[in-house]
């Protein structure tokens, strides 16, 4: 079973109401989340070659399908 599998089991035997208490705690972090990512970005702009944010960009790609997947 992934995360997000067992994730989703465990709203499923909640009240709605904490389903929303979730749901909107997710989107906070999930804010919090893409603000510090802009942030970072900002930071860090033009110390990487096209090539190697390039590579970065890959790797990150590559990294998540494996989160995702196990």
């Amino acid at each position: 079973m992934t995360v997000i599998e067992s994730i989703v089991r465990d709203l499923n035997g909640m009240p709605m109401r904490k389903q929303v208490e979730v749901a909107r705690y997710v989107h906070r972090l999930s804010e919090t989340v893409e603000r510090e990512r802009e942030q970072v970005l900002k930071e860090t702009y033009g110390y990487l070659s096209d090539e190697d944010a390039e590579i970065f960009e890959q790797a990150l790609e590559t990294s998540r399908r494996i989160e995702t997947c196990g």
